[in-house]
């Protein structure tokens, strides 16, 4: 990370402290509450709470200090750019019970967490508050386990130019993220998964975006391995095997598309792009709703993409994009081996099905190891017809050759090798 990056960071950590002590001058001064020791502090949108204390519940949260559980329970929570929760507590959980939004207030965690559902958590700026530098900081080497959770963090800012901001990060002290089961979405100015170098552990889910994504030393990257994503996300359905990104159907053949999902009994719909339209839209061939699909192909399907849709729950992804490539269908392969006496000519023919644009005969450069398209004349006739004359004599003995054809889309298909015998 740059000097000035950990510069912003110190100077938040520094904030982080103050906000604490700040906190506390404020509980010393309210009786009825009273401060835990020192390795044991869980702060509450600027209030302090002791173990002993079994339960407080408001409108807020509920929190049991001898289980070491806080309960968010409110909808939405403006901080006003305050903290709104900064945790010492070791082994603490965090039940979001139902939608909680939490707007100008981060999560500060200086001690091995847990945040699970079954509610969505969202942590995000205030518009018209002080800009939130960090959406949830993991510090003093604590690890932070997401376990069946759904959370959103937002902390992208662009009120201030330049203004760097942290989704989920550590503090390069060792930090340790766990994800289980969970969907996460983290966005930032500078980075949305960063800083756990003490490692990232993804369990039964996967990083989904950005797509082909690099995840090492508890940083998420762009597909470079060295750029930050600005934005990631995490999903707990994830595709373990894409279909092919280039298939190639002759006219007629069938072609058989293919995904494998992370999770049994998720629904799968596949879909084409149709270009007049400018859509992705469902198809109905065999297995449109499986996760194989089969379908004939036929001309009309010239450059046709397909993708699939999965979902499973609240969550959908997509697979990446098939383009179908069709050809021309050949139906009649010249011989393996075609015998013609000295001085006599040989016929090679080729039947193929489709709008063909060209035939182009080759022939085998034993010397280079490539195809090499023959020329007309001398030994050679008709070579970019379906069927070409060669003369059999010493020069053109045991000469490979096959045929080239194109259709009117540009693409091509070959026939088989076959081998002029001269006697």
């Amino acid at each position: 990370m740059n000097s000035r990056t950990q510069t912003v960071k110190s100077l938040y950590k520094k904030l982080l402290c103050f906000a604490a002590a700040f906190a506390m001058m404020a509980v010393i001064l309210l009786p009825s509450v009273t401060v835990k020791a020192a390795n044991e502090l869980l702060y509450l949108y600027g209030q302090g709470y002791r173990s002993g204390y079994s339960s407080f519940e408001n409108a807020l949260f509920k929190y049991d200090a001898n289980a070491k559980k806080l309960t968010l329970k409110r909808a939405s929570i403006a901080c006003q750019g305050r903290p709104y929760v900064i945790s010492s507590v070791q082994g603490l959980t965090v039940c979001v019970e139902k939608d909680v939004a939490v707007y100008g207030g981060d999560f500060t965690l200086r001690a091995d967490t847990t945040i699970t559902g079954p509610g969505k958590l969202t942590i995000a700026q205030d518009s018209k508050g002080a800009p939130l530098t960090v959406g949830i900081y993991v510090t003093d080497g604590g690890k932070l386990t997401i376990d069946n959770a759904n959370i959103d963090v937002n902390v992208e800012d662009t009120r201030v130019p330049n203004f760097q901001t942290w989704a989920i990060c550590g503090d390069e002290s060792g930090e340790r993220l766990i994800v289980k089961n969970s969907v996460i979405h983290a966005k930032a100015n500078y980075a949305a998964i960063c800083d756990f170098d003490g490692f990232m552990d993804l369990t039964g889910c996967n990083v989904v975006s950005p797509r082909y994504a690099v995840t090492k030393r508890g940083n998420v990257y762009q597909s470079d391995g060295t750029t930050f994503a600005k934005e990631a996300k995490i999903s707990n359905l994830y595709i373990v095997n894409q279909p092919e990104s280039r298939v190639t159907g002759a006219v007629g053949d069938y072609v058989t598309l293919k995904v494998t999902a992370n999770r049994a009994g998720a629904k799968y719909q596949w879909q084409r792009y149709n270009r007049e339209r400018s859509r992705w839209e469902n198809v109905s061939f065999s297995g449109a709703q499986s996760s194989t699909m089969r379908f004939q192909v036929s001309e009309d399907m010239y450059s046709w993409r397909f993708r699939c849709v999965i979902t499973s729950g609240s969550e959908t992804i997509n697979t990446d994009d098939v383009n179908l490539k069709v050809v021309a269908k050949i139906t009649n392969q010249p011989a393996t081996s075609v015998y013609v006496n000295s001085g006599s000519n040989a016929i090679l023919s080729v039947t193929a099905e489709g709008s063909i644009m060209s035939y182009v005969w080759q022939y085998y450069n034993q010397r280079t190891g490539k195809w090499v398209n023959l020329t007309e004349g001398g030994n050679f006739s008709n070579v970019r017809t379906r069927s070409m004359t060669v003369k059999g004599n010493d020069s053109t003995q045991g000469m490979y050759f096959r045929c080239a054809v194109t259709n009117k889309f540009g693409y091509t298909v070959y026939t088989d090798g076959t081998i002029l015998r001269v006697r």
